[in-house]
């Protein structure tokens, strides 16, 4: 792999005019992704849609998500998840930037929805995420899963956090496609195969499914990114990840 094999696409989070921009279109077979900037006042309405499995995930701003007469306010990081037949109406408050990812359904997926409405939407704020060990990272980094793998089918979303001086193990996962979307104080090293890729803020990179990846921070590098999968294969990929991904239950912040 070379250096330009790697793509990726920078978020404008400066962006104060309404906009809505798909990203990395076909990089990842079933997976969309869109960045939606809403201006204060603005009601964004995500339409009910049995093909795909939407997570909604605020990046920054003040939103209001409306949904069955019930409404979740947040003023900082979150993610909201309706069932793919609800509609959602999103209230916008002060002017947010969120992350859309639409994951298409296949069969299996309805089915083991079907099985899980009660639980919907999932939603909680980004610090409230479970925090998680794995093998690959020293003591002191701060992990947290988001979405959890075997919430949603096929589909798992998380977060890595740490401060130089600080080693993210180079391991592979063939089981999981995957993204990176680093957050604004994100400055860091990535190491894919042989290559060593700076990674700044604000950006959206997909990771080769398969590649050799880990993460390192030196100097006055700060790492802190989410990192979004999709498990082609749940039986296997969901029994890596119960391998490696053990909670803590703390709640730990730099």
């Amino acid at each position: 792999m070379k250096k330009e094999d790697i793509v990726e696409v920078k978020l404008d989070l400066t962006h104060t005019n309404r906009a809505s921009e798909r990203m990395l279109p076909g990089q990842i077979p079933g997976a969309t992704v869109y960045h939606h900037v809403m201006m204060s006042g603005d009601v964004m309405q995500f339409m009910a849609d049995p093909g795909f499995i939407r997570i909604l995930f605020l990046c920054q701003g003040e939103v209001t998500f409306a949904l069955d007469g019930k409404e979740w306010n947040y003023a900082e990081k979150a993610v909201f998840v309706p069932l793919p037949e609800q509609t959602v109406d999103v209230i916008v408050q002060q002017t947010a930037h969120m992350l859309e990812v639409r994951w298409e359904l296949i069969d299996a997926d309805r089915e083991e929805l079907s099985q899980k409405k009660d639980q919907f939407p999932v939603t909680s704020r980004y610090v409230d995420a479970m925090q998680y060990r794995d093998p690959f990272k020293s003591e002191k980094t701060i992990s947290r899963a988001i979405i959890p793998h075997r919430v949603l089918p096929r589909f798992a979303m998380g977060s890595v956090q740490t401060y130089a001086d600080d080693l993210i193990g180079q391991h592979e996962h063939p089981l999981l496609d995957q993204f990176f979307f680093s957050l604004p104080e994100n400055r860091m090293t990535l190491l894919i195969d042989d290559i060593q890729y700076p990674m700044g803020p604000d950006t959206l990179l997909h990771i080769p499914l398969g590649s050799n990846h880990g993460v390192s921070v030196t100097g006055d590098e700060v790492a802190h990114y989410i990192w979004i999968d999709f498990i082609p294969d749940p039986e296997k990929g969901n029994a890596y990840l119960d391998e490696v991904h053990k909670p803590t239950g703390t709640s730990r912040s730099f």
